[in-house]
């Protein structure tokens, strides 16, 4: 006999959730530009495509942990469609030049545990140094909270040095990953 499937406890809508479905929640960078918070869908798969490109090759790496050049259509359409049970992408939209494009986004995917979730955020180098990841990550962080998530982590590369900084301002606890030298791992309380 196979194994039964993870069952995940039916997640409601947070209130946080909801206001990003309605797009009623922006962030604002340290320029003060707002950038609309939203979840990501599938029509988003090709401008997902292009912010990955836009990604210097050391960014991309430090976000797949792997050499990964480009996404493909069939990648991208995968991370435009997150399991809404368990998991919450958001986005950031560009404005001037970059408006309507996706400027990065944070994420969280639920572990069969049904009580934590990894966490990950993206940004295109344009929106680096801007605050936006901090604020990203502490919005779907709160919604993880409100989702009745009660831990989050992930998986940093060493050489991260932004990455590491930004767990740190999140007051997540960092420790080596005692199965791989190369990576750190951050984890915190909800």
């Amino acid at each position: 006999m196979g194994q039964a499937a993870p069952i995940f406890p039916r997640r409601n809508f947070s209130p946080l959730r909801e206001k990003l479905i309605r797009r009623t929640i922006t962030i604002a960078g340290k320029d003060g530009h707002p950038h609309l918070a939203r979840p990501i869908d599938l029509s988003d798969a090709a401008k997902l495509i292009r912010c990955y490109d836009a990604m210097t090759d050391r960014g991309k790496w430090f976000r797949m942990l792997h050499h990964l050049p480009h996404l493909s259509e069939e990648m991208a359409r995968e991370f435009c469609t997150p399991d809404p049970e368990k998991d919450l992408c958001i986005v950031l939209e560009g404005d001037g030049p970059l408006e309507g494009e996706i400027l990065g986004g944070a994420r969280i995917t639920g572990s069969a545990d049904g009580k934590s979730a990894e966490y990950s955020v993206t940004l295109r180098p344009e929106a680096e140094g801007l605050g936006l990841a901090h604020k990203a990550l502490e919005l779907v962080f709160e919604i993880a909270r409100e989702m009745g998530y009660t831990h989050i982590w992930g998986a940093i590369h060493a050489e991260n040095g932004p990455m590491l900084q930004l767990a740190e301002s999140l007051d997540l606890n960092l420790r080596r990953d005692p199965n791989d030298a190369a990576l750190m791992v951050s984890e915190g309380e909800l």
